[in-house]
């Protein structure tokens, strides 16, 4: 499996440009300090931070993941029309193992089983990005489902055509 994790410094690097077009001197020395407390220097970022940045930015967060996540491989869990029953497409989402989402969402399985548990409490920020794009979600849902006050999204799976 591909590693798909945004570290803290390529972070910082992108987040650094965007204030590089706004700002100038001391106060982009003084914003990029900020920016650069906000994110921390953990090898990888957390989900809150990044959501955190976004808000800092004052950034969209769907527009802030196309840019940063642009080369994140993940995949779609289900395909429209994949489904030969209609009991196939209203079982498909009690049913997918820990192993197919992780591999649709590009985390790796272990630390995905390590999530599921509660022994890793924090995702990081590729991760929740990967689980949106696999259940067909804008990140911005998740990401405010998570840290914000966004409510839990609905995910909906299968075909729109008669089985």
């Amino acid at each position: 499996m591909t590693t798909n994790n945004l570290t803290s410094e390529s972070l910082k690097d992108f987040c650094l440009k965007i204030l590089k077009k706004e700002l100038k001197g001391r106060k982009l020395e003084q914003r990029f300090k900020e920016l650069s407390q906000l994110v921390g220097d953990r090898q990888y970022v957390l989900g809150k931070t990044f959501y955190s940045v976004s808000k800092f930015l004052n950034i969209d967060i769907d527009q802030l993941c196309i840019k940063v996540f642009k080369d994140y491989k993940w995949r779609p869990l289900s395909n429209v029309g994949e489904f030969q029953t209609k009991i196939q497409a209203f079982i498909y989402p009690y049913v997918n193992s820990s192993n197919t989402i992780s591999a649709a969402a590009g985390i790796e399985k272990t630390r995905f089983s390590r999530l599921q548990k509660g022994e890793l409490k924090e995702l990081y920020a590729d991760e929740i990005y990967g689980l949106a794009k696999a259940f067909g979600l804008k990140p911005s849902q998740l990401f405010d489902y998570f840290y914000g006050d966004g409510e839990r999204p609905v995910v909906f799976y299968g075909s729109s055509k008669k089985t």
